[in-house]
């Protein structure tokens, strides 16, 4: 089989460069290891660079002939290879060009616990709508703890416009307000379709810091802890509430959904990453937590990929076979 292998300059820390510009980029060793590993698994690989010229980009991939793409990580992406009509892994447009903000108003009304939340888009027109202090301030569509630190964790009023007008203004997005949970952040993988398979949940406790800022997670210092230690109802609550939330928001393939396990045992959803890190824990590449959980199953980055991969054949021969059928 033939895969395309794709990767995107400054894919995990675009916004984050937006504010530091010599922030380092590891998207092509990033690629590379799944490049490689995926070479293991008996496919033909071609690791392709994005280009902004769709037609050079274009003509680049069709010289390759792929039988699907793999790792494509931004909407612009996923929404040319939707058009060309080529295979690839992962989520559609119409998930993954959804701000947080519209994610979570479709969690809340399929009834899954996310936190309160308002966005900010003008700072002389702030509209809290009863939330309650602390407050938690990050981009609408923020990635890779981009723009995050020990700050966004606000307190007052005058505190919030001092981070929203730095996310508005430097990040140049409207900020995300939403209710500070208090308990623990966990993560959870999962992959497949219909009924995905959920991998050992991860427990990111901090290390020297409030949260899990851009410094923090992309510099690998959080304290990782996979399996989590969770009681058994406990994990029963976070993985129905991870897989509502992947079926709920119309996930493809594979995810990662972000949340607080309060401290009164709710689940509290954050987000659901359809471009969740995968690399493992070994090479140049920041780790992806699901690359912790993928190790913590007996995985190695050959089957992980190729189970991630498989998965997204799968479902375009159920959707082939469907539309034969009509």
């Amino acid at each position: 089989m033939k895969v395309c292998v794709l990767w995107r300059r400054f894919r995990n820390v675009e916004l984050q460069k937006r504010i530091d510009e010599n922030v380092f980029d590891d998207a092509y060793d990033e690629a590379l290891q799944h490049a490689e590993a995926l070479k293991k698994a008996g496919h033909e690989v071609a690791l392709i660079q994005w280009k902004k010229d769709t037609l050079s980009f274009y003509k680049e991939l069709m010289k390759e002939k792929p039988d699907i793409v793999f790792n494509a990580s931004s909407k612009e992406e996923v929404a040319f290879l939707e058009v060309i009509g080529i295979p690839f892994v992962g989520s559609g447009l119409d998930l993954v060009s959804t701000c947080k903000a519209t994610r979570k108003k479709i969690l809340a009304y399929h009834k899954i616990p996310t936190p309160k939340f308002t966005v900010i888009r003008d700072l002389k027109d702030i509209n809290l709508q009863g939330l309650r202090f602390p407050l938690f301030v990050k981009p609408v569509r923020g990635r890779g703890s981009g723009g995050i630190s020990d700050e966004n964790i606000v307190e007052s009023r005058e505190a919030l416009k001092t981070i929203a007008a730095r996310i508005i203004n430097s990040i140049k997005q409207p900020a995300l307000v939403e209710e500070y949970i208090r308990g623990r952040e966990l993560t959870v993988g999962l992959i497949g379709n219909g009924d995905p398979a959920v991998l050992p949940v991860v427990e990111i406790k901090y290390n020297g810091c409030k949260t899990n800022n851009f410094e923090h997670k992309m510099k690998d210092n959080e304290i990782i802890e996979c399996p989590a230690k969770l009681s058994e109802l406990e994990l029963k609550l976070v993985t129905e509430t991870a897989k509502k939330t992947f079926k709920a928001l119309g996930a493809r393939d594979y995810g990662r959904v972000d949340m607080i396990l309060s401290e009164d045992g709710i689940p509290y959803v954050l987000e659901l990453n359809t471009f969740a890190g995968l690399t493992m824990p070994e090479g140049e590449a920041h780790i992806g937590y699901m690359g912790y959980m993928a190790r913590a199953a007996g995985l190695s980055a050959t089957q992980f990929l190729n189970k991630i991969l498989y998965s997204a054949l799968g479902r375009y021969k159920t959707e082939e076979n469907a539309s034969q059928a009509v």
